[in-house]
Protein backbone atom coordinates (compact mmCIF):
# COMPACT_ATOMS: atom_id res chain seq x y z
CA UNK A 1 0.00 0.00 0.00
CA UNK A 2 1.27 3.42 -0.89
CA UNK A 3 1.56 6.12 1.66
CA UNK A 4 -0.32 9.28 0.82
CA UNK A 5 1.78 11.55 3.01
CA UNK A 6 5.24 12.41 1.89
CA UNK A 7 7.93 13.48 4.28
CA UNK A 8 9.17 16.78 2.91
CA UNK A 9 12.48 18.37 3.78
CA UNK A 10 12.49 21.91 5.15
CA UNK A 11 10.45 24.00 7.53
CA UNK A 12 6.78 24.78 7.54
CA UNK A 13 5.51 28.32 7.35
CA UNK A 14 4.39 28.23 10.99
CA UNK A 15 7.85 27.17 12.17
CA UNK A 16 9.48 29.99 10.23
CA UNK A 17 7.00 32.53 11.58
CA UNK A 18 7.67 31.43 15.16
CA UNK A 19 11.43 31.77 14.69
CA UNK A 20 10.99 35.24 13.17
CA UNK A 21 8.70 36.24 16.06
CA UNK A 22 11.27 35.10 18.64
CA UNK A 23 14.02 37.03 16.86
CA UNK A 24 11.81 40.14 16.71
CA UNK A 25 11.12 39.94 20.46
CA UNK A 26 14.84 39.63 21.22
CA UNK A 27 15.65 42.62 19.00
CA UNK A 28 12.85 44.59 20.65
CA UNK A 29 14.46 43.98 24.01
CA UNK A 30 18.05 44.61 22.88
CA UNK A 31 17.59 47.96 21.09
CA UNK A 32 16.43 50.00 24.13
CA UNK A 33 19.23 48.50 26.23
CA UNK A 34 21.78 49.45 23.55
CA UNK A 35 20.42 53.00 23.27
CA UNK A 36 20.55 53.48 27.05
CA UNK A 37 24.14 52.22 27.15
CA UNK A 38 25.02 54.62 24.34
CA UNK A 39 23.46 57.58 26.20
CA UNK A 40 25.38 56.64 29.36
CA UNK A 41 28.66 56.42 27.41
CA UNK A 42 28.06 59.85 25.86
CA UNK A 43 27.30 61.30 29.29
CA UNK A 44 30.49 59.85 30.79
CA UNK A 45 32.56 61.09 27.84
CA UNK A 46 31.09 64.57 28.19
CA UNK A 47 31.86 64.61 31.91
CA UNK A 48 35.44 63.51 31.22
CA UNK A 49 35.79 66.28 28.62
CA UNK A 50 34.54 68.84 31.14
CA UNK A 51 37.12 67.67 33.67
CA UNK A 52 39.86 67.91 31.02
CA UNK A 53 38.87 71.46 30.15
CA UNK A 54 38.72 72.51 33.80
CA UNK A 55 42.21 71.10 34.27
CA UNK A 56 43.40 73.09 31.26
CA UNK A 57 41.81 76.24 32.68
CA UNK A 58 43.68 75.71 35.95
CA UNK A 59 46.94 75.10 34.07
CA UNK A 60 46.38 78.25 32.04
CA UNK A 61 45.72 80.23 35.21
CA UNK A 62 48.87 78.86 36.85
CA UNK A 63 50.98 79.97 33.88
CA UNK A 64 49.31 83.22 32.82
CA UNK A 65 47.90 84.31 36.21
CA UNK A 66 44.55 85.10 34.60
CA UNK A 67 41.65 83.07 33.35
CA UNK A 68 40.95 82.66 29.64
CA UNK A 69 38.22 84.75 28.04
CA UNK A 70 34.71 83.40 27.93
CA UNK A 71 33.47 81.92 24.66
CA UNK A 72 34.05 78.89 22.50
CA UNK A 73 37.00 76.65 23.30
CA UNK A 74 38.92 76.08 20.09
CA UNK A 75 42.49 76.03 18.82
CA UNK A 76 42.49 79.79 18.09
CA UNK A 77 41.07 80.68 21.51
CA UNK A 78 43.03 82.17 24.38
CA UNK A 79 43.86 78.72 25.74
CA UNK A 80 47.39 79.29 24.42
CA UNK A 81 49.99 80.34 26.92
CA UNK A 82 53.69 80.77 26.39
CA UNK A 83 54.89 78.61 23.55
CA UNK A 84 52.47 75.72 24.03
CA UNK A 85 48.76 75.04 23.85
CA UNK A 86 47.00 74.02 27.03
CA UNK A 87 44.49 72.05 24.95
CA UNK A 88 46.14 70.50 21.91
CA UNK A 89 42.86 69.18 20.51
CA UNK A 90 39.77 70.84 21.94
CA UNK A 91 37.25 68.21 23.02
CA UNK A 92 33.77 68.13 21.52
CA UNK A 93 30.49 67.02 23.04
CA UNK A 94 29.86 63.44 21.91
CA UNK A 95 26.15 64.02 21.25
CA UNK A 96 26.57 66.37 18.29
CA UNK A 97 30.26 67.28 17.99
CA UNK A 98 30.00 70.95 19.01
CA UNK A 99 32.69 72.69 21.03
CA UNK A 100 32.31 73.47 24.71
CA UNK A 101 31.96 77.06 25.93
CA UNK A 102 33.43 78.97 28.83
CA UNK A 103 30.94 80.81 31.00
CA UNK A 104 32.08 84.06 32.62
CA UNK A 105 32.98 83.77 36.28
CA UNK A 106 35.89 83.63 38.65
CA UNK A 107 36.94 80.96 37.86
CA UNK A 108 35.07 80.53 34.59
CA UNK A 109 33.00 77.38 34.28
CA UNK A 110 32.63 75.07 31.32
CA UNK A 111 29.24 74.32 29.86
CA UNK A 112 28.10 71.51 27.60
CA UNK A 113 27.02 73.10 24.30
CA UNK A 114 23.82 71.06 24.22
CA UNK A 115 22.93 71.62 27.87
CA UNK A 116 21.98 67.96 27.92
CA UNK A 117 20.64 66.78 31.26
CA UNK A 118 23.40 64.99 33.14
CA UNK A 119 26.21 66.45 31.04
CA UNK A 120 27.72 68.23 34.00
CA UNK A 121 30.31 67.39 36.59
Amino acid sequence: MRKLMHKSKGFTLIELMIVILIIAILVGIAIPVYLQARRNAQKRTCQANLRTIEGAINTYYADAELYPLAGAINAAHAMVTGSYRVLKNPPECPTNGTLYTLVVGDPPTVACPDLVAGHAI
